[in-house]
């Protein structure tokens, strides 16, 4: 009984740890240093993180695995700390929005979402060779929006002045991160199928990561186009417009609900599935690269 006592204790001080520094984060975000230092060090953070998550392939020493968690958390803190600075400076210059607004805050918080489910998924699964794919994406996403994206904190324009803000961006980016996680693990799977040796967690374990990472946003990929489109029924007076983001989120939406139909309906599993998870992750990309920076529609705030 005192054993199990004792091991309680151990993970309820885990837990607070786990949160110790984004809670850190928090107040930081608070003191008046401008939010692209915090962006640009979340950076530098998760270039470093993605070096070490990539030597765990070749090395698997414990100490190195540590590490590998603790800087990712660091990066993910100083994203955080960037986000909550970037929102009180809007404050401060009276255009009041959440960090989620624009192209340089919506490829930083995609990468802070996607950061945190990795480590949901690698605190509950104990498996780190995942971040050595995982991490490198949320660095290329972060490098992405400072060499190439705007800065700049702008007025919003008046459709996007609404609670539908909150709701509809919030819902689509956890579905960006899930879907992210969900292509990690089944790149992952094909590369252990292709290479049986490689040192990587077994085709099960990989199978059910990518599927679960998928079963559970997708849910949320549905809000999202239902909060969405509520929002355009009152900002532009209709529901549905053909709008090129629009279409694709439907074939985002569709791509995967067909693979959770091969695997339910039809038992897919596998390399099969693997494989529809990585042309639907090609969709994903198209949904938010192709059509924010290429297509003109209502969605070309998004562009700089």
């Amino acid at each position: 009984m005192r054993e199990v006592i004792v091991e309680e204790r151990r993970r309820s001080y885990g837990y607070m740890l786990w949160f110790l520094p984004f809670i850190v984060s928090l107040v930081l975000g608070l003191f008046k240093i401008d939010n692209t230092f915090w962006y640009k060090s979340a950076t530098l953070a998760y270039a470093l993180s993605s070096v070490i998550y990539i030597s765990l392939v070749f090395f698997r020493d414990k100490t190195i695995q540590w590490i590998a968690t603790a800087s990712l958390t660091i990066g993910l803190s100083l994203n955080l700390t960037g986000m909550v600075r970037r929102t009180m400076q809007t404050y401060e210059l009276g255009v009041p929005h959440p960090p989620w607004s624009n192209l340089f805050e919506a490829l930083t918080f995609w990468s802070f979402v996607v950061g945190v489910i990795y480590l949901i998924i690698e605190r509950k699964y104990h498996i780190k060779l995942l971040g050595a794919l995982a991490v490198p994406v949320i660095f290329g996403l972060s490098a992405f929006a400072q060499l190439y994206a705007s800065k700049e904190i702008v007025p919003l324009m008046p459709a996007l002045r609404s609670y539908w803000l909150y709701l509809h961006v919030v819902t689509a980016f956890t579905g960006y991160a899930g879907f992210t996680v969900g292509f990690g693990g089944a790149v992952l799977y094909l590369l252990k199928e292709r290479f049986p040796k490689l040192p990587l967690p077994s085709l099960e374990l990989l199978d059910e990561i990518t599927y679960k990472s998928i079963v559970i946003v997708f849910p949320v990929w549905t809000a999202s186009i239902i909060l969405g489109a509520a929002w355009a029924n009152e900002a532009w007076g209709g529901y549905w417009s053909w709008d090129p983001k629009e279409t694709w989120s439907l074939i985002v939406w569709l791509f995967f609900g067909a693979y959770l139909h091969a695997r339910q309906m039809l038992g897919w599993k596998g390399k099969r599935t693997a494989w529809l998870v990585v042309f639907g992750f090609i969709t994903v990309l198209i949904c938010f690269f192709a059509i924010n920076l290429f297509f003109p529609g209502m969605h070309s705030y998004a562009t700089d």
